[in-house]
């Protein structure tokens, strides 16, 4: 007789606790799994986003902006943010304030600001607001731009090559202010000056800029088409100080001063912001060479101080019409 052994199988998964710690399993599985995910996350973010700003943070040390300032606007420096203004970063971009300052006497005056985005790849963008109210002066027969931020006179200048029904003469009515005050007055001469030239016959006492002239033949000649059709309008065409090229007068030299605006336009040159604009700038100076020295004309200046100490220019021959400018309390 053989005996038959018989075995129920155990069925161990259908057991609460076994169920229990395989749910406790997979929840700790789901535990390390979203630890790992979210560290890793974080660490590529921190990676792309430390890599951005390095790369956006590039960008912005080898912007020249602040030395094209030095040669483009009349009388005016850049400077960093104006008080009160914040910058904004991003993964993206970098967004800050920068502002225009003018100097008369040992007044800084806030003369204008622009925004500057510096994204992580692609061009610069630039956004300006306007900064001058165009008036219509009966008293001086002639528009007068005032700023914007604080209320003070633009400055301008007439270019020698062009014919005007009507040239202001503001240098006398400066002179005449009270001597409390530093005035800045724009001169614009009869005709384009050498730097020796200007020098000699200016001197070097209280002229602060020199307007560069960087007019073709083919400029004026559009420019006088352009003043026949304006003529009815009471408008006349001039060179705002805002984009006026030229340079800030160094060490009482005004060589000095041309040679380091050649300097900067030769860094420029390498930048591709503004390697067309000094390209064309060098041309107009020069169209057969690199410009020298030698090859710069100046059609007009800059002159701050008091009214006493401006008295002087008043018997230079040379200049054609003057425009006074932002004036200051010196108490």
């Amino acid at each position: 007789m053989s005996e038959k052994n018989t075995t129920d199988e155990i069925d161990f998964t259908s057991k609460s606790s076994f169920q229990n710690v395989m749910n406790k399993a997979k929840r700790k599985q789901t535990v390390k799994y979203f630890i790992i995910t979210t560290i890793t996350t974080i660490f590529l973010l921190t990676v792309i986003y430390l890599g951005s700003q390095q790369i956006i943070e590039k960008r912005r040390a080898n912007d020249d902006s602040l030395n094209y300032s030095l040669i483009h606007g009349a009388n005016t420096y850049q400077s960093g943010s104006p008080m009160g203004s914040s910058d904004d970063s991003n993964l993206f971009s970098y967004t800050e304030e920068i502002a225009y300052w003018k100097r008369i006497g040992d007044r800084d005056i806030l003369w204008s600001t622009k925004s500057v985005t510096t994204p992580l790849f692609g061009k610069r963008k630039i956004n300006g607001s306007g900064t001058e109210t165009l008036i219509f002066s009966e008293r001086e027969k002639r528009y007068v731009n005032f700023n914007q931020l604080n209320g003070e006179r633009e400055i301008e200048f007439y270019f020698p090559q062009l014919t005007y029904t009507y040239l202001p003469k503001e240098l006398s009515a400066a002179t005449e202010l009270d001597n409390n005050k530093i005035v800045e007055v724009a001169l614009s001469f009869e005709k384009p000056l050498s730097l020796q030239e200007a020098s000699k016959i200016l001197g070097t006492d209280n002229v602060n800029w020199l307007w560069v002239d960087t007019s073709t033949e083919a400029q004026v000649n559009e420019f006088k088409k352009e003043a026949l059709k304006m003529e009815n309008e009471r408008q006349v065409i001039t060179k705002s100080g805002a984009s006026a090229y030229g340079f800030e007068v160094l060490d009482s030299d005004f060589e000095i001063g041309g040679q380091y605006f050649l300097n900067i336009i030769k860094t420029l040159s390498l930048d591709g912001n503004y390697q067309n604009k000094v390209k064309k700038l060098a041309n107009d100076i020069n169209e057969k060479s690199s410009p020298k020295v030698s090859d710069i004309r100046i059609s007009g200046a800059v002159v701050t101080g008091t009214p006493k100490e401006l008295e002087r220019f008043n018997n230079i021959d040379i200049i054609r019409t003057s425009v006074i400018g932002a004036t200051v309390d010196i108490y």
